[in-house]
């Protein structure tokens, strides 16, 4: 889990889940991962205004990431254009 924390520094669109408050962090920026803490910023929003936080927790708190790696509109000419391209780049590898 640390590694792969390292690996997504500075990385948009990571998830975290946070065993300690049973959900998921949403879009969080990782600024650092040490032996056995992770620090990461996100924001979150109310009615009436939009909050900015950093956190820092154990390593061990989170227990899965997700990563976005993609958002197409449902229904498009062009999406159709873009899954081809992407499947035909996927297919290459």
């Amino acid at each position: 889990m640390k590694e792969k924390l390292r690996d997504l520094i500075g990385q948009p669109h990571v998830w975290l889940y946070v065993k300690s408050t049973s959900s998921w962090i949403r879009n969080a920026q990782i600024l650092d991962v040490t032996e056995d803490s992770v620090t990461f910023r996100y924001e979150h929003e109310v009615e009436n205004e939009k909050r900015l936080w950093e956190k820092t927790t154990r390593i061990d708190n989170i227990s899965e990431i997700d990563i976005k790696l993609l958002t197409l509109p449902k229904q498009d000419a062009q999406v159709s254009a873009i899954k081809n391209r992407l499947k035909n780049l996927l297919e290459q590898e």
